[in-house]
């Protein structure tokens, strides 16, 4: 009786703990929302799909996102990515910060930096192949070039 009631204690306290924090993940659980229309060409997808789960509001939160402490490591990665890169606030970041975010973006994906290992180890539809990889960096390599000759004409180059 003493060891059920020490089981069920500690589960208690289970529940109480992982509810910390999760209002983090609750308040950036908006999938409503749509990503811009720059996202929409064949290698911005590739970019969706691998990284969006971290550097967007449509991150699908897996079953084991729930599980404390792993719900702790995972929200404080999503935040910190969304920090770092967020796609869904594309139109809030100035020329400049697109086109340095888009350079950026060539270098961690080709050097195999992003998408992490622990994150392509439990979702395989994250991993790059080359092709993938060169198709990505082609695209960011022609939006920037594209921006560099349109800036005076269409201040809205690199995505609305």
């Amino acid at each position: 009786m003493r060891m059920l009631k020490l089981i069920l204690a500690l589960a208690a306290a289970g529940v109480i703990l992982g509810q910390v924090g999760t209002e983090n993940r609750e308040a950036s659980k908006s999938r409503n929302q749509m990503l811009p229309h720059f996202f929409n060409s064949a290698p911005a997808q590739v970019l969706v799909r691998a990284c969006g789960d971290c550097h967007s509001n449509h991150t699908e939160w897996p079953w084991y996102s729930y599980v404390v402490p792993l719900s702790w490591w995972i929200t404080r990665d999503v935040n910190e990515g969304r920090r770092k890169l967020d796609f869904s606030g594309w139109e809030t970041y100035s020329l400049e910060q697109r086109r340095d975010k888009l350079d950026s973006m060539c270098g961690v994906i080709s050097t195999g930096r992003m998408p992490p290992r622990s994150y392509i180890a439990m979702h395989r539809e994250a991993k790059l192949t080359d092709a993938e990889k060169k198709a990505v960096c082609d695209w960011i390599k022609e939006e920037t070039i594209g921006a560099s000759d349109n800036v005076s004409k269409n201040p809205m180059v690199l995505g609305p």
